[in-house]
């Protein structure tokens, strides 16, 4: 009987540190990893937001530069004496 507590011992010994041995080396990620690559990812995606926003004004100050032509354009200068109306 001896004999076998002594063993029923050393098995749950050896299951202890078998269970605090897997533990330690998949205890999962702490909220302070999780925080860091959430900031680096966001930091990230708004460069590459700002990079679109910054071409796509470039663009549209290209387009409304060449509607003003256009309207210089398509705007006659009026005959003597008249005004344009409002």
């Amino acid at each position: 009987m001896k004999k076998a507590v002594k063993r029923l011992v050393a098995l749950v010994v050896l299951l202890a540190i078998f269970a605090a041995l897997w533990f330690i080396r998949f205890r999962g990620v702490t909220h302070e990893q999780i925080y860091d690559v959430v900031v680096a990812e966001s930091t990230g995606i708004q460069d590459r937001i700002d990079l679109r926003a910054a071409a796509l004004d470039q663009k549209l100050d290209r387009i409304e530069a060449k509607l003003d032509r256009l309207l210089g354009l398509a705007d006659r200068p009026l005959p003597d004496n008249l005004q344009k109306v409002d």
